[in-house]
C-alpha cells in the first residue's frame, strides 16, 4: 500500500528504512533488556536529519507530510516500536505550541529548543492520583502572581521525562484563588523540577517514563500557552496527533511480526512432517490478521489526507489507536501460540512485540476510554441527526 506517494515521500521511506536496518537493529535488543534510552540511535538520528522530521521547517524541522511521517515511521517500527516513539515523541509533546502559541513561543521553545536540546519535549499530563483519562481532575495548580504564575504537582509516566529539557504542563488554573478552568504551561527544566529515575515496564522500555514533581515553579507569562482555562481544544488536537502517531507504530510492528513470522511458518513441521503454514488453521488466524491490519492502513493513509489538510480527524485518530492496538494484542498472542515455547524466549523478537503490543492499549488513551468516547461521538450524532 504504497500507492499516491510523491518522490520526497517515497525517499523520505526509504531513508527511514535503511535507517531502521543499519541504526535501530543493532541496538533495540539491549535497550529493551537493559531498560535504557537509545542514545546511541538518536546520536544517528541527528547525523542524519531523522529527528524533528515533522516539525515545520521554518521553526527547525524537516517539514514532512503527515503521509511520509506515516511511511517513514512504519519502517522503523517494524524493527522496534519503542525506539521510534522515542523518536517521534516530541513532535506530539510540542504541538499545543504549534497549535496555541504566539510567533513568539514558536521560536522560543521550538525553533531555539530543537537548536540547542535537540527538541526534546515532554507532555506532561498523566498524575497517580487522578484516573489517567480523566484529566478534568487534575490537581497539578497553576497560581497567577504579580509576576507571573507558580505552577506545582506531580506528573507520572510521563514519556521521554529524563530527557526533555521543557515540559508541556496541563494544570488546573487559579486566579486569586478562584478556579479558571485547565491551562496548558512549557515548564523548562530547572532546579525546581524534580526528575525521578525511569520506571521498569513491561513493555516500550526505551522510553523513559519517570515521575516529575513540580516544586513550586515559578513561570513567568510568556510560559502560558494558549487562553488562561483554554486546554480543551489544544489537548484535543495534541491528542489527534499522538494517537495518529501511536497508530503508525502500532501497525508497523504488526507487520514486522508478519515478517518475521514467514520464515518460521515454512521451516517449522508439526504433526509427522507437516509444515506450520500448511495448517488451515495457521492460514485463518494469519489471513483474518491481515485482512484486518490492511484495512486500518487504508484509515491511516485517510487520516494522513485529513492532517495534511488541516482537517480534524479526532473520531478517526480514536478509532485507528482503539483497533490497531487491540489487533496486535490480538494477533500477538496467536503469533506467539505459534511459536510454541520460542514464543516466551527472549532470544526470539515475538515476545518482546507482544510486551509493546499489550502497552499500546493503555498508552496515549486506554482502550476502555476510547471506546467510551466512540459510544459519546455516536450518541452525539443520533442526536443531531446525522445518523436516522
Amino acid at each position: 500500500m504504497h500507492h499516491e506517494l510523491a518522490d520526497d515521500e517515497i525517499e523520505f521511506r526509504e531513508k527511514c528504512r535503511t535507517f531502521a536496518k543499519e541504526v535501530i537493529e543493532p541496538n533495540y535488543i539491549a535497550c529493551d533488556r537493559e531498560n535504557k534510552f537509545p542514545a546511541t540511535v538518536h546520536d544517528e538520528a541527528v547525523r542524519r536529519n531523522l529527528l524533528n522530521v515533522c516539525i515545520p521547517k521554518e521553526l527547525g524541522g524537516g517539514g514532512v507530510s503527515f503521509k511520509a511521517m506515516a511511511e517513514g515511521g512504519y519502517e522503523m517500527a517494524k524493527v522496534c516500536p519503542a525506539t521510534t516513539f522515542t523518536m517521534g515523541f516530541s513532535h506530539g509533546a510540542m504541538r499545543p505550541i504549534i497549535f496555541a502559541g504566539t510567533r513568539e513561543q514558536k521560536e522560543l521553545f521550538i525553533r531555539d529548543h530543537i537548536a540547542r536540546h535537540r527538541g526534546y519535549t515532554s507532555l506532561a499530563l498523566t498524575e497517580e492520583d487522578v484516573a489517567g483519562s480523566n484529566l478534568i481532575t487534575v490537581k497539578t495548580r497553576a497560581e497567577k502572581t504579580d509576576r507571573g504564575w507558580v505552577l506545582s504537582g506531580k506528573k507520572c509516566m510521563v514519556g521521554m521525562g529524563t530527557m526533555a529539557q521543557q515540559y508541556l504542563v496541563l494544570a488546573d488554573t487559579r486566579i486569586d484563588g478562584r478556579k479558571v478552568g485547565l491551562t496548558f504551561f512549557n515548564v523548562p527544566r530547572t532546579d525546581a523540577v524534580e526528575v525521578s529515575d525511569n520506571t521498569d515496564k513491561l513493555g516500550f522500555r526505551a522510553v523513559p517514563t519517570p515521575t516529575v514533581t513540580f516544586h513550586d515553579v515559578e513561570l513567568e507569562e510568556i510560559h502560558r500557552i494558549g487562553e488562561i482555562g483554554g486546554a480543551e481544544p489544544i489537548l484535543y488536537h495534541t491528542l489527534d496527533f499522538i494517537r495518529y502517531g501511536g497508530g503508525i507504530i502500532i501497525l508497523g510492528t504488526l507487520e514486522g511480526a508478519f515478517r518475521d513470522l514467514v520464515p518460521w511458518l515454512s521451516e517449522r513441521e508439526v504433526f509427522g512432517g507437516t509444515k506450520l503454514a500448511g495448517e488451515s488453521w495457521v492460514q485463518m488466524a494469519v489471513g483474518d490478521a491481515f485482512s484486518q491490519h490492511q484495512l486500518l492502513r487504508l484509515l491511516l493513509r485517510r487520516v494522513a489526507d485529513l492532517l495534511d489538510r488541516g482537517v480534524p480527524a479526532t473520531e478517526e485518530t480514536t478509532i485507528l489507536k482503539l483497533l490497531a492496538s487491540e489487533l496486535a494484542v490480538t494477533a500477538g498472542r496467536k503469533v506467539m501460540q505459534m511459536y510454541g515455547w520460542r514464543g516466551i524466549d527472549n532470544d526470539y523478537p515475538i515476545q518482546k512485540r507482544f510486551r509493546d503490543a499489550q502497552q499500546t492499549t493503555i498508552f496515549e488513551g486506554t482502550s476502555e476510554v476510547l471506546q467510551i468516547n466512540m459510544c459519546q461521538a455516536f450518541l452525539r450524532k443520533i442526536r443531531s441527526g446525522e445518523i436516522s
